[in-house]
């Protein structure tokens, strides 16, 4: 078999026109009303809306004699009817310069009535006295008027059906009200005093309401926290004080938008058990063979973790003592974490990888990326809760300022399990997104951000080895790794190999390349959210004996190195904690070796390199397999386990093709926010080759497309015009029978040419994942499996966009921003001795040629 050649991966930034874009059809959606007594329904509504004026008035009154500043506003609340859907963009006026009323909150609930699950929306409306007669005015209308159609001709349906036939029911808001966490986290009781997680809603002049609302706290009691977290239309504080005290504050209630429980946070650590005696010469031959080639501009991995104690011998000559961070100086910067420490464990995988590997070849180890630590958590100092977003964002932020000139990837894997966002974005999820997407620092500069999805933990539950794997499948990966931006790491396994003279009897519970017991799923999220994990990396596994699990087992962890090395040195460290390190290695080998890219291109490149094990696909045919089992294999592994050689170099063979740029998605047009344009890219392609020679052999097209978001967090996301992500983005290609202009007017309405006029054929693009699933959260991949033929037409691909904050949320005037997003391209053969990378290298001008 000819040996493949390594080769640099090849840029083709400059291969795209940009064009104007609109949605190509109209997208019908069918709204189900439920059936009303137009009289009966319409009456009761308009019963409700005027008990509701009546105590505005009254409250306003009350106010003035207690001389209370406050907005003229009340908060109302909107139920729907079981089983149907509420007109939500119609119960806000956010885009009007004096909005009367404005959407705060969605929740939706989930009851049991009569054996059968049903669900409805409750709706937060904040109204102004002029809102509440505006809805006063279209209840009456709905009562007395019918609507018109498009052609200006009268109907048998009432005016503003569409928004009052679902509402069951409007009344006065309470604070209970604005409590979103879901409905396994209880609202407190009345009388107890704990900390709140508050968001408060942005307006004109906010610091000066910030300022009148915590001063009234104190008046009443509450504690306030010192720490303050900025999103684009919330300020996230947190409060102490029970729900008596907060129902009691006007002010605060003026300003409210949500309430929700502090995060907590955990770490996970393995049992420590690791003999010292004969291990100081594997430690000195791995020094002599070790060479650290670090300087003041290298890459560096920054743990935000438990501290790292440096001084350990494979440490000391690599983190420094100016790379040592704490957040607060009375904690130290050293490992404080119980047993073989955390920090200290994750940054011996972070450099060396799994060291059982690296002690056991007689190979030099060239080290060419550095470490920080960022001491964020102490167990013997819990203290107040933090808003745990700005904490991060002050982490991250200071070494910077210190070390302006390295690259960095951070690396997390302290999570919380104990709040069920199930892929809702949480206050410290959101400020990761705000960290990676640039906008926290001066200047805006975008990050890497590695995150452990957390543990699904069988020791400590009381369950057996027969729970595997259904305890993981109904464990929810934890927050924040629900990050749209940052890197979410799971846990799979190659080790399943015991030493039986020592561990006699006892077996491994996951079979090599399955599931680690400690990777936790996303399949328990609402399809909208993020496909979680990312990617999985080594985790280890547990031993079995008589269903009876153990931890104790060395060869099923990966060996990592001990906060006490005086005494032990080394010490076995996996779960979802060491895979997050092993991911930070790598992605800190890739930024090395290709310093100029992009983070969202190192991003995908890790995601664009990785595999499903056998093991994980376990006879699924991608191209014929049900949309839910599809959906179900990347919310359990992600895109599978990442493949260093391909993330770095291209073969003869396997061509990868790269494009960093930027795309303006949305425009401003008089007064209303459009879509301005597409990128249509004409690949370079080995045409001849796949046509000619590969013409009936397999050969895949591999496509994947790395952004990062702007987030703007709040509990409205069952609105369509809200929405968390800036911007949306995703891709498509020609079709083989699909000529140019068939597939530009596919792909956009905008007017080109003559080709409104163009027919094309309704035959999806074969993907293998497809749109449906693919399409979630900010890096979207996908494959086709083809012939050489059917390939050597597809060069032709769309980047286009979606929607997104910056262009329905038009007050906040985003419209006109540019994005930044990276392509990454592949065709792979398995036939070595072709070489289809040549021919597209012959293409691409001597200024760009590779990365």
């Amino acid at each position: 078999m000819p040996e493949l050649q390594r080769l640099p991966h090849l840029r083709i930034d400059n291969f795209f026109t940009p064009r104007p874009y609109n949605y190509p059809t109209d997208v019908k959606v069918t709204f189900k009303l439920a059936q009303r007594n137009r009289d009966t329904h319409g009456n009761l509504l308009l019963q409700q809306l005027n008990q509701i004026k009546d105590h505005f008035e009254i409250s306003q009154e009350e106010e003035l004699s207690q001389n209370i500043l406050r907005d003229d506003v009340v908060y109302v609340e909107f139920y729907s009817e079981y089983s149907f859907d509420l007109k939500f963009d119609s119960l806000s006026q956010e885009n009007s310069t004096s909005p009367k009323y404005q959407l705060l909150s969605i929740k939706k609930e989930t009851y049991v009535i009569n054996g059968d699950e049903q669900s409805r929306y409750r709706v937060v409306v904040m109204m102004k006295e002029g809102g509440i007669t505006k809805f006063i005015q279209k209840v009456t209308q709905y009562l007395t008027e019918f609507s018109n159609d498009k052609e200006g001709n009268p109907t048998d349906k009432p005016r503003n059906q569409a928004l009052l036939n679902n509402i069951a029911t409007i009344q006065l808001a309470t604070l209970q009200s604005f409590w979103t966490d879901e409905p396994e986290i209880p609202f407190p009781e009345n009388e107890a005093s704990l900390w709140w997680e508050v968001w408060f809603r942005k307006t004109d002049n906010d610091q000066a309401r910030l300022n009148r609302v915590l001063n009234n706290l104190q008046e009443i009691g509450a504690q306030v926290g010192e720490q303050t977290l900025q999103f684009p239309e919330h300020v996230v504080m947190l409060i102490r004080a029970s729900a008596n005290q907060l129902s009691s504050s006007l002010v605060l209630l003026d300003n409210l938008a949500e309430l929700r429980k502090p995060q907590e946070i955990n770490n996970f650590v393995t049992d420590r058990n690791v003999d010292y005696n004969e291990k100081q010469e594997w430690i000195n031959d791995l020094l002599n063979r070790t060479d650290i080639s670090v300087e003041d501009n290298s890459v560096i991995i920054c743990l935000l973790d438990s501290g790292v104690n440096n001084k350990h011998p494979l440490l000391n000559r690599i983190l420094l003592d100016d790379r040592l961070y704490t957040y607060k100086e009375s904690w130290g910067t050293n490992d404080t974490w119980p047993m073989g420490g955390h920090g200290t464990s994750m940054a011996g995988l972070a450099i060396y990888g799994d060291l059982v590997e690296a002690l056991a070849t007689t190979e030099r180890i060239r080290i060419l990326h550095g470490l920080e630590s960022f001491k964020i958590i102490h167990p013997a100092d819990p203290s107040e809760p933090s808003i745990y977003g700005a904490v991060i964002e002050y982490a991250t932020s200071l070494p910077i300022i210190d070390h302006p000139n390295n690259r960095r990837i951070y690396c997390m894997a302290i999570t919380d399990e104990s709040l069920a966002f199930k892929g809702r974005p949480s206050s410290w999820s959101a400020a990761i997104d705000k960290i990676v997407f640039g906008n926290v620092f001066e200047p805006q500069t975008p990050q890497l951000f590695i995150l452990s999805s957390g543990n699904v933990d069988y020791l400590n539950s009381g369950v057996d080895a027969s729970h595997y794997p259904d305890r993981n499948y109904l464990s929810s990966i934890h927050d924040p790794s629900q990050s749209y931006n940052a890197v979410a790491v799971g846990s799979y396994t190659r080790m399943d190999r015991i030493d039986q003279t020592v561990w006699n009897g006892v077996t491994a519970l996951a079979p090599n390349g399955g599931m680690s017991p400690s990777n936790s799923t996303s399949l328990l999220w609402e399809n909208p959210w993020p496909v979680k994990p990312d990617i999985v990396m080594e985790g280890g596994n547990l031993g079995v004996d008589n269903l009876l699990l153990r931890d104790d087992v060395h060869s099923l962890k990966p060996l990592s190195i001990d906060k006490d090395f005086l005494n032990y040195i080394f010490y076995p460290f996996g779960d979802t904690s060491g895979a997050a390190a092993l991911a930070s290695k790598m992605a800190a080998e890739i930024m090395a070796k290709n310093p100029a890219l992009w983070p969202e291109t190192i991003r995908g490149l890790m995601i664009h390199s990785a595999e499903w094990t056998d093991r994980m696909l376990n006879n699924i045919s991608l191209a014929t397999a049900p949309v839910a089992v599809k959906r179900e294999l990347l919310r359990t592994f992600g895109y599978g386990v990442p493949i260093l050689h391909k993330a770095l170099e291209s073969a003869n063979n396997a061509l990868t093709l790269i494009a960093e740029t930027e795309i303006q998605p949305y425009r401003i047009e008089g007064s209303t926010v459009k879509y301005n344009e597409y990128h249509l890219y004409s690949i370079p392609w080995p045409v001849d080759i796949l046509r000619d020679v590969l013409t009936d052999e397999d050969v895949i097209l591999k496509v994947t497309l790395s952004y990062f978001i702007e987030p703007n967090p709040g509990n409205k996301r069952y609105a369509n015009s809200y929405h968390y992500q800036s911007h949306t983005l995703d891709f498509k290609t020609i079709k083989p029978t699909e000529d140019e202009a068939a597939f530009r007017r596919r792909i956009s309405a905008a007017v080109e040419g003559n080709d409104e006029q163009l027919e094309y054929d309704g035959a999806s693009e074969p993907w293998s994942l497809k749109e449906s699933v693919r399409s979630r959260g900010s890096i979207k991949k996908d494959f086709i499996f083809s012939s050489g033929a059917d390939l050597s037409t597809r060069n032709l691909l769309a980047i286009y966009p979606k929607g997104g904050w910056y262009r329905s949320r038009k007050k906040l005037k985003k419209y006109n921003s540019k994005v930044r997003y990276s392509l990454i391209i592949s065709l792979e053969t398995e036939r070595t001795e072709i070489d289809i990378y040549t021919p597209v290298f012959n293409q691409i001008p001597v200024e760009l040629n590779s990365i």
